[in-house]
This record gives structure tokens, sequence and C-alpha cells, in this order.
């Protein structure tokens, strides 16, 4: 039976090495007062690959040499910090680590990883907690140096770590933050939409620019009279153009303000004007105007609802390649430039199971750039097994007789995504060695070298 991951170890490990590493950087660097250590930035892919994070160290002197109006904001930044080591473990260490962590995450579904994914987050917690104890009662460090874990929820994780009455003493502006957050939330949804809009070109303060998005997509139809004046203010229009896609259920008002700024604001607003009515699926009001409109706009319009950027809607329209194949058909002079805005690696939109059936047609497609589309789309392990059951045999089909050799390679790619679920077409691959075409070769060895367990 297999054995998994023996996370009182993992743990133990981890708060050794860190009070090693944190009392080494202290004893190195006798003349600086250091206030915090933090475990910085966890890289991750879903049902895929876990790092372990850096090692962030800052003092009051590093601190000390900004300017005063940059103090604040790098305080508890630990991107920021004066010392940063990628390397805080023994390199075997980390290699080992992080391989046994990958494999418990992968060795189940999608919702195995995020719950390992979870596990990890509050074991780090711990790591962290228990560091700065043993620190602090080996006389390294005071009572009031921390010792953090920072990523993207990055308050979540910090008030996980500290007590609330240290996070009150260490990090005040958390407190005006949800003192701020109440009274907003206290307020009319109009004067909620209305202050978040007055937020979005915000860096610093209570409420960032990227909170106010975040609110502003939540609130939903609620925030429409508050963004359509907004695409009437030049260089902001291409924001809330790009909101008012994110939230989807376009009302007439929404889809007239987006055409008047289509056409008669210019460079990113414009764009952003054309993606979103392309996304809320009324490309035709782009095509409309598409003598009077620079190209690079209609192509970014028509290239829009394939991208990654509907990954941020909250209600968004279902994959449906026969816009693009119809601009494809009626205007081949923009399929060069139509190819190389949805290029692979420009960023696709995410597929549900409901979509699986229309980037299957697309695989078929006779037109190369929607089957490049949909052979990458399609290589997501989250669809599940039933959609494995479909998808996989058509991709050996489309490793061994895609005309497009780039197509043939994305598919190989492709199976890799699908992990243990690809193994028994391990012989399409093989095949795959003798392609006319170098990358698909070079593809195809890496994929037979990683399936054997060997170093790709």
């Amino acid at each position: 039976m297999a054995v998994g991951l023996d996370w009182a170890s993992f743990e133990r490990v981890l708060v050794d090495a860190l009070v090693q590493a944190v009392r080494s950087t202290i004893a190195e660097h006798p003349d600086e007062r250091f206030y915090a250590a933090a475990l910085d930035r966890i890289y991750r892919e879903t049902d895929g690959q876990i790092t372990l994070p850096s090692l962030a160290m800052n003092s009051v002197e590093a601190l000390a040499q900004l300017p005063a109006e940059e103090q604040t904001d790098v305080r508890w930044n630990a991107a920021d910090w004066d010392h940063y080591d990628d390397e805080w473990l023994a390199e075997g260490l980390t290699r080992d680590w992080e391989r046994q962590l990958a494999a418990e995450a992968c060795r189940g579904t999608t919702r195995q990883w995020e719950a390992t994914f979870r596990r990890y987050l509050s074991m780090l917690v711990r790591v962290c907690k228990r560091a700065r104890v043993a620190l602090r009662t080996s006389g390294v460090t005071d009572r009031d140096f921390v010792v953090l874990l920072d990523d993207e929820y990055h308050e979540t994780l910090i008030k996980r770590v500290l007590t609330e009455r240290e996070v009150s003493r260490h990090i005040p502006e958390y407190d005006q933050r949800a003192v701020v957050m109440a009274r907003v939330a206290a307020l009319p949804e109009a004067g909620r939409a209305a202050y978040y809009v007055a937020r979005l070109d915000a860096f610093d303060g209570p409420i960032s620019g990227e909170d106010a998005q975040v609110a502003l997509r939540d609130l939903g139809l609620a925030a429409f009279p508050a963004l359509i004046p907004l695409l009437s203010a030049k260089d902001r229009a291409w924001r809330a153009a790009k909101l008012l896609a994110d939230i989807g259920q376009p009302d007439g008002g929404v889809l007239r303000a987006l055409h008047e700024a289509l056409t008669e604001r210019e460079g990113p607003d414009q764009s952003w004007a054309g993606r979103a009515l392309a996304r809320l699926g009324r490309l035709d009001l782009v095509l409309d105007q598409i003598h009077r409109l620079p190209q690079e706009v209609v192509i970014t319009a028509v290239a829009a609802p394939y991208t990654s950027f509907r990954n941020q809607a909250v209600i968004a329209r279902r994959l449906d390649y026969r816009p693009l194949q119809d601009v494809i058909e009626r205007r081949p002079a923009y399929v060069p430039a139509l190819a190389e805005e949805l290029k692979p690696g420009r960023g696709y939109c995410d597929i549900t199971v409901g979509e699986v059936d229309e980037a299957i047609r697309g695989l078929a497609s006779p037109y190369v750039v929607i089957r490049r589309h949909a052979v990458c789309v399609l290589g997501e392990w989250r669809l599940g097994a039933a959609v494995a059951r479909q998808v996989l045999p058509l991709f050996g089909q489309t490793v061994s007789q895609d005309p497009d050799a780039t197509v043939r390679r994305l598919a190989i790619l492709s199976l890799r995504g699908w992990r243990k679920e690809s193994y028994r077409h391990a012989n399409v691959i093989s095949e795959a060695l003798n392609d006319p075409n170098e990358d698909v070769r070079e593809t195809a060895a890496y994929w037979l070298r990683e399936q054997n367990g060997r170093p790709a």
C-alpha cells in the first residue's frame, strides 16, 4: 500500500531549517536589528507542482534607508525586503519534499489537490509560530520579532500567524481597513458601487484598486450605474469596460455605453470596449464598425471570448467557435493577426464540462487557429474522468493525424496534462518520435522520459 506524505516529519524539518536560517542571517549581520522573517510566495499549479516558499528577512536599518513615503508599504511586504533567500533549505531536501508534496496533492482529484494545499498552508502557519517561539526561547530574537507567512492571501495568512493584539500593534492599517470595510458595507448598494469606483486607481489606503474590482464584480448589476459613466472618461474607460464584461448580464444601457466608447474612444479604452462587447455576445456591434476601427481593435475583440480574461467573469458566455470561424471565413486577411493574438501561450480561457462538446467540435475544425485553441483547453485534468474517456482517444488521433505540427505538439502536452489517465496512450507518443517535425519529436521524448520516471 502506498505511503502518504509524513506531515509531522515535514513540519519538523521546516521548523529546524527556518530557525537555523534566521539564526545564521542574524549572526552574519550583527549591526542590524531584524524585526521580521517571512516565508514568502508559494508557487503552485492546480493539480500540479507546489513549491516551498522563499525566506525573507528585514531589519530596521534596511527600512530606514528607504524614503519615508515608501517605508509603510515595504515594512510588511516581504517581496521588497533586504534579505531574500530561495534556498534556505538544503537543495536536495527542497527537491525531495516538493516531490513528495506534489505526489500527495496529485494522487486523486482536484479536490484532493485543494485539500492538500489547504493542509500545507496550515502546516506553514504552525512552522512560523513554532520557529518564532524557538528563536525567542533561545535568545536569538526578542518578543517583538515576528515570523510571518506571506502569499496572495496576505492579510488572511498574517492574521493566522499573529494574535489579534499583535496585528493591531504591528500592522494597525489592518484595523483601519476593517473599520472602512464595515462603514462601506453599511452603505446602500449604489453608495458602495460609487465608493469602489472611486478607489479603482488606488495603490494604497485601506481599499486598493484590486480590492475595488473584486467588490464591484461581487455587486453585479448594482455596479452598472456607477461603472457606465466611467466609460466616458479618457484612459479610465478600459477598466469599466473590462468589469462590465466580467459581471455579464448586460442591459441595453450597458451595451449602448460600450458601443459609444468603441466609436468615440481611442487606444486601450477603445480596444477594451470592443473586447467587452465580444465577451458579452455582441461582436456584431464591433464588426458593424469594421471599416472605421483600427484592425488591432477588431482582432482583439474577435479573440476576446477565447482568452484568459474570460476566467475572471462572474457569468461567462459559453464557449462558441462559430463567431471566430465566421470571421476566418469572411475575412481571411485577418487570419495571420488572429493566429498571433490567439497564439498558444498567450493565455486561453478555462472551460467547464458543459463546454467540452464545443471544444471537441473545435478539435475537428478545418482552421488551425481553432484547433490549436481547442486542443489546449481540453488538456485539463480537472474536467474529470468522464471527459478523459471522451478526449484522450481524440488526442491520440490528433498526435498522429493532424496536418499542423503545432497542433500535434500541443496534443502531446495536453495528454501530459491528464497525467496517469494518459499513460495508456504511450504507444501513440512513441510513434511521434518519428514525426517529421523536430519540436514534436522533442516533446514526445520529454513526455516519455517523464512517464518512465526519469528526469525529463
